[in-house]
């Protein structure tokens, strides 16, 4: 199979194979592959390419392959398609072609490699009047979104977030600039605060009223422009306003959430919901007009910096998300080579026992160890909390347990010395729900239910005996008592240990499996061996 570059006026790949770059509102981009025709371009989710933006048709365009030759069609849509700059109802398609769909400030596609990044940012700089001061923006607002693309994948984000302030501080002229963002209380708390000279301002050199500036941004009529004045719409002391604080020019423009990749169509944005901070500029100058030709170019570099912070916030998470799977990994090769290898299969007792946990690590842990040739013991514990430090608790548990069989102490005192153990050693207050018991070859067994789900007795004549809980969880509390009880295992019987796991497994219509369930799946089913059940 052979295949050439994309050359231009011709469209030489692979059958059915289109590069195209596409390119979102924000300027992020991402490739795409037409490798097949119709190749369906709309709103709706189940299109080829969805472009999210309530403004495109759900059903806007499609690409074609005929004989070789790709081209694009128009299906009706609100705003059309555009090739070039040229509106078209169907048109071939050539590398380096540009598609838009009617709308200034959605997507674009470009065929094979989109050219030299412009965002809107910059192209709206470069229109500002004043060729000499307008290319000394461009300048320093382009070095601002090189530094942006370049540190979104490295988390340095105060520093694109400074550079971004400087560059806002450059087109207006204004002598400071405090971005502050929301916090958890929705209160705006300074994130960065620089002078004209590109050094770092303190928090206090931001005199005006944070409670002003927040007001002022709830109550603006627009999303992305507001008025200011500290002494707007209440009573202010005189110290709080504009002529005390002997500032000449204000500025404010706010800063909106930007969820990239949003599942819904459409949405509404609210100017109270979906604002997550402000961009607040000032100066002392005399005759300075800070919004004076910029404010689309302030209003774009708004939109600029909610990107990099969303970009921020999908990176962080997605480094939590990595670090999880790594532990919960951890977690799962750790319980696992704690379970048992093998269980008695023959002889007067036998065994068998499965832990699946429904995600990648579960709490669950068991056991069965030959104390004597007569006389066995066993545990199921089920672990509080998830990940590493779960499962070495678990581990933590284990060897307490195998070193308590080997030992002369009766059960109850065995399990209060775990309980013991596990209490001085465990933090954050872990605990393990447990089933512990020993078992002799005359059928007589001790046991102890510290806070487990009750054990399931299946008698061979068809009664069912639940075991319930006769203490607390191991590691509550250090000086718990664990008292035990007695009984008579015949021949035939069934003990089943489970965790929650089972029992409050529930069904698509969040009905629960549940107790009774459970032990007439067992009695049904006595006939099994332990393997097989």
């Amino acid at each position: 199979m052979a295949s050439s570059d994309l050359q231009p006026g011709s469209l030489q790949t692979e059958p059915q194979s289109l590069p195209l770059t596409v390119i979102g509102p924000t300027g992020e981009r991402r490739r795409v592959l037409v490798d097949r025709s119709p190749f369906r371009i709309g709103r709706l989710p189940d299109r080829e390419l969805t472009l999210k933006d309530g403004r495109i048709s759900r059903d806007h365009a499609q690409i074609l392959l005929e004989d070789g030759q790709y081209f694009i069609e128009d299906v009706n849509s609100r705003h059309g398609v555009f090739v070039n700059g040229r509106k078209a109802a169907r048109a071939p398609l050539r590398r380096r072609d540009r598609i838009d769909f009617g709308i200034e400030d959605s997507y674009c596609i470009y065929v094979g490699d989109a050219p030299a990044f412009q965002t809107p940012l910059l192209q709206k700089v470069a229109a500002l009047p004043g060729a000499p001061e307008s290319a000394g923006n461009l300048t320093r607002l382009s070095a601002v979104l090189d530094v942006a693309r370049t540190l979104e994948s490295s988390g340095n984000v105060d520093d694109v977030l400074a550079a971004a302030v400087d560059a806002a501080l450059a087109i207006t002229k204004a002598e400071r600039g405090f971005l502050m963002l929301k916090n958890e209380r929705g209160e705006l708390e300074i994130r960065v605060a620089r002078d004209d000279q590109g050094q770092d301002l303190a928090e206090d050199d931001l005199q005006t009223p944070r409670g002003v500036i927040s007001e002022a941004l709830h109550q603006r009529s627009e999303l992305f422009a507001m008025s200011f004045d500290p002494s707007m719409g209440r009573k202010v002391n005189p110290s709080e306003t504009v002529v005390a604080l002997q500032l000449r020019s204000v500025v404010c423009v706010p800063l909106l959430k930007i969820r990239l990749g949003e599942s819904a169509e459409t949405r509404v944005l609210s100017a109270k919901q979906d604002t997550i901070g402000v961009l607040y500029m000032d100066t002392r100058r005399a005759g300075a007009n800070l919004i004076d030709g910029a404010k689309e170019v302030l209003q774009t570099l708004a939109i600029e910096i909610s990107s990099v912070l969303e970009n921020a916030r999908l990176l962080d998470e997605e480094r939590k998300k990595h670090q999880l799977e790594q532990e919960l990994n951890i977690a799962r090769d750790i319980q696992q080579a704690l379970l048992p290898p093998q269980m008695p299969a023959d002889g007067w007792l036998q065994a068998a026992g499965s832990s699946q946990a429904c995600f990648q690590v579960g709490g669950d842990y068991f056991d069965v160890i030959e104390i004597t040739p007569d006389r066995w013991g066993f545990v199921l514990a089920d672990v509080s909390g998830k990940g590493v430090s779960a499962a070495l608790l678990t581990s933590l548990l284990q060897g307490a347990f195998f070193s308590a069989a080997a030992g002369s102490q009766s059960l109850s005192e065995s399990v209060a010395r775990i309980n013991a153990y596990v209490s001085a050693r465990s933090r954050h207050a872990r605990f393990a729900t447990a089933f512990c018991a020993t078992l002799r070859q005359d059928g007589a067994m001790r046991w102890v239910n510290a806070g487990h789900c009750a054990g399931l007795l299946a008698r061979a004549g068809g009664a069912i005996e639940w075991l319930e809980p006769t203490a607390c969880p191991i590691g509550l509390f250090a000086d718990a008592e664990f008292a035990s009880k007695d009984l008579k295992i015949e021949h035939g019987d069934r003990l089943v240990l489970y965790s929650d796991g089972v029992s409050e497994a529930a069904s698509f219509s969040n009905e629960r499996y549940g107790e009774k369930r459970l032990g007439d799946f067992v009695q049904a089913n006595r006939g099994l061996t332990p393997q097989e059940l």
